[in-house]
């Protein structure tokens, strides 16, 4: 499995040292622990192969990756990365941390609320619907797709819109 992702990963261009470090990872969740932290390598690639993404089936969600037609159901994930035709919900609250990265047709109903923070970047047709309270701040960055959201005591949200 490592030879094909490597493989696949080095014609899309992946550096040699990233090249170097699927080659070299111990196991499925390792590899899935470098998707998430090169996450702007694949996404930006439209990598990998649907017979790869396979073979991590039943085991991604559990590092925050949802793909196809996942149904996601979060608390405080410190990742989330939905794609395809993903749907569901994310909750976060007192000092939580977060990013979430929403693609192609995926749907998220996210609650913050405490002290959480999120970063929230949605791209293609994905939607999200943000409710905030408490202390929340939440960052949206807009390539694509709708956003909903809705503030109450001292929550902040903003939005940086960047579609063109």
């Amino acid at each position: 499995m490592k030879q094909i992702l490597a493989g696949e990963a080095q014609a899309k261009g992946i550096c040699k040292e990233w090249h170097e470090k699927i080659l070299s990872a111990p196991s499925k969740e390792h590899l899935l622990t470098l998707a998430v932290k090169g996450s702007d390598f694949w996404l930006g690639n439209a990598f990998a192969s649907p017979e790869v993404r396979a073979e991590f089936a039943g085991l991604r969600q559990h590092f925050g990756i949802y793909l196809d037609d996942d149904r996601i159901a979060a608390k405080s994930p410190r990742s989330l990365i939905a794609l395809d035709r993903t749907e569901g919900y994310a909750e976060y609250g007192n000092f939580d941390v977060g990013q979430i990265i929403a693609r192609n047709e995926a749907r998220i109903d996210i609650t913050v609320n405490g002290r959480a923070f999120l970063l929230v970047e949605v791209r293609d047709h994905a939607e999200v619907d943000i409710t905030a309270s408490g202390d929340a701040r939440i960052s949206v960055i807009l390539h694509g797709g709708k956003c909903r959201h809705r503030a109450t005591d001292r929550a902040n949200i903003k939005i940086t819109d960047k579609r063109d």
